[in-house]
């Protein structure tokens, strides 16, 4: 068969990240600009490339092509798969459907986090043809030659209308041995396009996953419940194998796109080891939690070539900590970050407000905090209600309206609220301006600017970060740059 993998042009920003395999998480100046490879469908395309099938993966937002180049391109396909989420699927299904008006044979199929738990509203929805359930891999391999076949209808983990009926088949195992999963093939990856990223140090840069799920249970996120309450990892030796193929390939950087690269201690351990046994002198970046790292681990981090670790902080309150099942404590955050800046290693930190209980008081606190525990780049957002977390539960209880939870899409996605007055008492109004206040108070300052100019070693990053400084400027005065 022939299948394109697609990541859509957005009518709503110029830059929407979704790279994770759930789909899209953020957009817009909000986050710097940035923009990441689409490892996950990639990985995809891969499974598929090695079964035999013809495959071409096309990044529209990447190369800029607008939608009615892309339907030039599509009457050669059997198949065209898109990785969609709770923000992106109403553009994604409207994009899906023009699509099918140039190639009547079209089969359009779709993944990620909202199709897996929202499948019949997702069906419901003109343009997609077949939705799968959870991890997409394997359940498209079996699609595909089922297809040539004609037995489809029978493969396990899809989500299909047949005469009028919505038909949801039983979910397929998640993958046990994620060792099993080939090296994602870069070279499917347009070769004209650099991905913006100012947060890393050395371009080339690709992104990496080596673990599926988390171990947290914060009442706010949905990736526990996509990835089937299962935390999975591959061994070091293959996450070593995938690190030289990178570094053959000419990438410089890797950014560890694990929802908790260091879950396991003694994993991060072994694969810090191997790096340096290696020589492999790649720098690199990795997400953490804060109840995972101690300063020895820090070190060995840094000595194998990381620089820069994200946390998902979210309130400088422990009362809102404690509602949302953060299960850290403000004391800890605070000596992880000191532990941090001694080590040598750059932080990410991530806020949210108008999270469940959260008053005026306590986002000022968090806007404070964030200042306090100064972190090198600091990102805020208005906590969305997405599907499958217990938050969304609340909120559709009582506005039905929204029950397919796709109103919560591009145009508001952690900028505007999303009935946040369900379960905090702050205004929707006041949740806006709380977050452009955010943004102004944490990098409208001289000595957070003056410590990243003696960091900065060459003309490359201090470009990069001025131009992801302008799209935080600009956010902090007038919000983001598209609205519905």
């Amino acid at each position: 068969m022939n299948l394109l993998f697609l990541v859509p042009p957005s009518a709503s920003s110029s830059n929407v990240a979704r790279d994770l395999l759930y789909g899209c998480w953020c957009r817009g100046k909000r986050i710097g600009g940035i923009t990441f490879p689409p490892i996950s469908l990639l990985t995809v395309a891969t499974v598929l490339e090695k079964s035999g099938h013809k495959v071409v993966l096309l990044d529209a937002a990447a190369t800029g092509l607008s939608l009615s180049k892309v339907k030039r391109k599509v009457k050669k396909f059997d198949l065209v798969v898109v990785l969609t989420s709770t923000a992106s699927v109403q553009e994604d299904a409207f994009i899906l459907s023009e699509l099918k008006k140039v190639n009547k044979k079209l089969k359009t199929v779709v993944f990620g986090g909202h199709p897996t738990v929202m499948p019949k509203e997702t069906l419901a929805k003109k343009g997609i043809d077949i939705i799968i359930l959870r991890e997409a891999e394997f359940v498209l391999k079996d699609l595909a030659s089922a297809f040539e076949k004609g037995n489809w209808q029978k493969v396990k983990g899809i989500g299909f209308v047949k005469k009028g009926k919505i038909v949801i088949n039983d979910f397929y195992p998640l993958i046990e041995n994620l060792d099993s999963l080939p090296i994602p093939d870069r070279n499917l990856l347009s070769q004209r396009v650099d991905y913006f990223n100012p947060v890393v140090k050395k371009i080339p840069y690709t992104t990496v996953f080596t673990s599926r799920g988390c171990s947290g249970k914060c009442t706010f996120c949905s990736s526990p419940v996509f990835y089937g309450q299962r935390f999975r990892l591959q061994s070091p030796d293959r996450v070593l194998a995938e690190l030289i193929e990178i570094k053959k390939q000419g990438y410089k950087e890797v950014f560890f796109r694990d929802e908790n690269f260091t879950a396991s201690k003694g994993r991060v351990q072994e694969i810090c080891q191997k790096m340096i046994e290696e020589k492999l002198n790649i720098s690199w970046i990795c997400s953490s939690r804060i109840d995972q790292v101690d300063r020895k681990l820090l070190y060995l981090m840094k000595k194998a070539g990381c620089h820069l670790i994200r946390f998902g902080v979210e309130s400088g309150s422990q009362k809102v900590l404690t509602k949302i099942k953060k299960g850290t404590k403000i004391g800890q955050i605070r000596k992880v970050f000191q532990d941090c800046h001694q080590v040598g290693l750059e932080t990410h930190a991530h806020f949210m407000i108008g999270l469940p209980g959260e008053k005026e008081t306590d986002i000022k606190r968090t806007i404070d905090f964030a200042i306090e525990i100064e972190p090198t780049l600091a990102t805020f957002g208005i906590c969305t209600p997405y599907p499958g977390t217990s938050l969304f539960n609340a909120v559709s209880q009582n506005f039905p309206e929204i029950a397919d939870g796709s109103k919560a899409d591009l145009s508001r996605l952690h900028t505007s609220a999303f009935y946040n007055r369900v379960f905090c008492p702050v205004s929707e109004e006041k949740l806006t301006n709380f977050l452009k206040l955010a943004y102004r108070r944490f990098y409208f300052r001289p000595k957070l600017w003056l410590a990243w100019l003696k960091k900065m070693r060459n003309i490359d990053e201090f470009r990069r970060a001025a131009l992801a400084a302008t799209y935080v400027f600009d956010f902090s005065l007038r919000g983001d740059e598209k609205k519905k």
